[in-house]
């Protein structure tokens, strides 16, 4: 049974004529005769009884008219509703970002861009970066805000733009013996227990702090900043955050020492996929390159 065999059937039991009923489907009279034919073959049962003057309904006929009637009304909303359901999600942005570091830009960028873009629909997911980049290549999202990797760079399915970038501070709770400096230098952390990040770059950062001559005795490893900042203020650890979440109002239980001898520099980036990037995403793009008023190169 094929829909229009129903849409020709509902015609037709409406107007108790095939040939008006062929011209509202627009569909010559032999045809319309032929579809009807094969319904009552497919159904098994007589629809109408016809004479050479009239045309009428049998019983099954009217049963079936109204199942008919039920059947295309069903079809009509699922068209109806997929319809809008389109309009509504066919231009959706889905942001991935790490950490805690990006949260305040990204409502200030989006609360801008909703503004300019009110039909696009924003999904936001935090995740590790490991993670981030994973869903990135997938294709399970359309742009990724995190710390920028040297490794990146072998990825040749991605592109990166820089933001900004950031010294580092340590951070230690507000009772910890490093409290009493105002400076510290690597020999002054030598066997302090280190709380760091699990992130693919992590290698990398390591690897550099072994080259200025410093081995952390290190704690634990964690995978997002809130547990990063619990250990810390419980007093089990310190860590090395980005200036910019360096916040002495934001958080007034812990304290942020500059490193003297500490060249880190985390880099923020945006990453996406060189190919398949949708136009919405590149005019989001476009729009936080030239955000001159969140972000500025240090």
């Amino acid at each position: 049974m094929e829909l229009r065999q129903l849409k020709y059937f509902i015609a037709a039991a409406e107007q108790l004529n095939f040939t008006k009923a062929a011209r509202e489907c627009n569909i010559v009279q032999t045809a319309m005769t032929q579809q009807i034919a094969n319904l009552e073959h497919e159904l098994k049962v007589k629809l109408f009884e016809r004479n050479h003057r009239n045309l009428s309904l049998t019983v099954a006929g009217e049963r079936f008219l109204k199942d008919a009637r039920r059947i295309m009304n069903q079809v009509t909303a699922s068209v109806d509703g997929i319809a809008d359901f389109k309009e509504g999600y066919e231009n959706v942005i889905r942001i991935g970002y790490h950490g805690e570091m990006f949260k305040k830009d990204l409502a200030e960028i989006l609360k801008e861009f909703r503004l300019r873009n009110p039909k696009t629909k924003v999904y936001l997911s935090q995740e590790p970066q490991d993670e981030l980049i994973g869903s990135l290549e997938a294709g399970e999202l359309d742009l990724v805000f995190t710390i920028y990797g040297s490794y990146f760079q072998s990825l040749g399915w991605m592109e990166t733009e820089i933001l900004e970038e950031n010294r580092v501070k340590l951070v230690v709770s507000r009772d910890h013996p490093l409290l009493e400096k105002d400076r510290v230098t690597w020999a002054d952390l030598r066997g302090v227990p280190m709380i760091d990040f699990e992130e693919k770059n992590r290698d990398e950062r390591e690897m550099r702090r072994l080259q200025e001559g410093m081995v952390f005795d290190e704690y634990c490893l964690v995978t997002d900043h809130t547990s990063g900042e619990i250990l810390i203020e419980s007093g089990y650890g310190v860590a090395f955050w980005v200036e910019r979440m360096c916040d002495p109002v934001r958080y007034p239980y812990l304290r942020f020492i500059d490193v003297e001898d500490c060249a880190d520099i985390a880099k923020f980036c945006v990453a996406y996929r060189k190919e398949d990037l949708a136009a919405q995403c590149r005019e989001l793009i476009t729009y936080i390159k030239n955000y001159e008023a969140i972000y500025q190169k240090k």
